[in-house]
């Protein structure tokens, strides 16, 4: 067996290995978007009227906003 064909075998072991590891990372990525979008809900729902008011938002439209499941834009 030659080098290259060693090379291949060593590649293809670790395909799967590496396709875990990338899942791993793109759930890493969804975790922290939903994270912070619950922190900027909540950040939301903490502001005051006149502060809703300047951003063009009703104190009800901020409680849906909080309300909804945070893999939801």
């Amino acid at each position: 067996m030659n080098h290259i064909a060693i090379a291949r075998q060593s590649a293809q072991a670790h395909r799967p290995i590496n396709a875990t590891f990338a899942g791993l990372e793109r759930l890493k990525g969804q975790l922290a978007a939903w994270s912070a979008r619950r922190r900027a809900r909540a950040a939301l729902l903490s502001l005051s009227d006149a502060e809703l008011k300047d951003l063009g938002i009703s104190r009800a439209q901020a409680r849906f906003e909080h309300s909804k499941p945070i893999w939801r834009d």
